[in-house]
């Protein structure tokens, strides 16, 4: 286990938020995000530590811990205190009838904490959010994802339409875990977004789920296959499922 993660494992055992580490260590939120995710801290790191939190170096950095179980329902955020189902998402009925959902977005350059703080509610507090007009109060979690990269484009006029491009903002509606037991309906979304464990946040088609064995085959609509071949991604090393509902481009955000 890396020091980073001994160190996420020592505030969880005591039950230490992000913040309040950050307040304890004279260091900022997204630092001690930083943290979490490095193979090896600093001497200077590891001494502030120590100090701060009055410990051994025993006490945090030799630490062992079971492998981190996975959540079998879907994360339920309490992102702002007006939340009409306390899901993550915020709606506003406007004067000609049409109701607006509010949804976090997240941006790029924070995919990376995502990966290791998406479980605590403090990594949704900075975020901004996007508004889009629904036909209902949709039930759920919500998340917006920066699209980066050219992985989802293609020139293929029979697929161009279902083109994402960088710099859009693709927003999806999680899948419990509990519904991978039973085949995803692929064939009703073009896209969908997948948080692996290694590979990090995926924006992909998915056009095989082999329900029986438990893996999945993603696939990008760049026709460059040296760069982005189809892939084989086994469901134990999945962390979040997101078909994408709606993809916004730069000049509507």
């Amino acid at each position: 286990m890396y020091q980073g993660e001994k160190f996420k494992t020592f505030l969880s055992k005591h039950k230490i938020s992000a913040v309040k580490a950050a307040e304890i260590l004279g260091v900022t939120r997204q630092t001690i995000y930083q943290y979490y995710g490095s193979s090896n801290l600093t001497r200077e790191t590891v001494n502030n530590i120590l100090t701060k939190f009055n410990v051994t170096e025993n006490e945090v950095f030799a630490l062992s811990m079971e492998k981190p179980k996975i959540e079998a329902k879907p994360l339920h955020l309490s992102a702002d205190p007006n939340d009409y189902d306390n899901d993550g998402s915020r709606f506003e009925e406007l004067p000609d009838g049409t109701l607006r959902m509010r949804v976090p977005v997240i941006p790029f350059k924070a995919y990376a904490g995502y990966l290791r703080g998406y479980q605590d509610n403090e990594f949704y507090e900075d975020l901004n959010y996007i508004s889009i007009d629904v036909f209902k109060q949709h039930k759920g979690h919500y998340l917006a994802f920066e699209v980066k990269g050219d992985s989802m484009t293609t020139l293929d006029p029979n697929h161009f339409r279902e083109s994402i491009f960088d710099g859009s903002i693709a927003i999806g509606r999680e899948l419990s875990k509990h519904q991978w037991r039973y085949k995803l309906h692929t064939h009703n979304y073009d896209a969908w977004v997948v948080v692996h464990k290694t590979e990090g946040i995926l924006i992909k088609k998915i056009i095989h789920h082999d329900v029986e064995n438990g893996y999945i085959t993603i696939h990008s609509l760049n026709p460059d296959k040296k760069n982005y071949p189809d892939q084989v991604l086994f469901l134990d090393d999945v962390e979040q499922i997101f078909n994408i509902v709606q993809v916004v481009n730069k000049r509507q955000y």
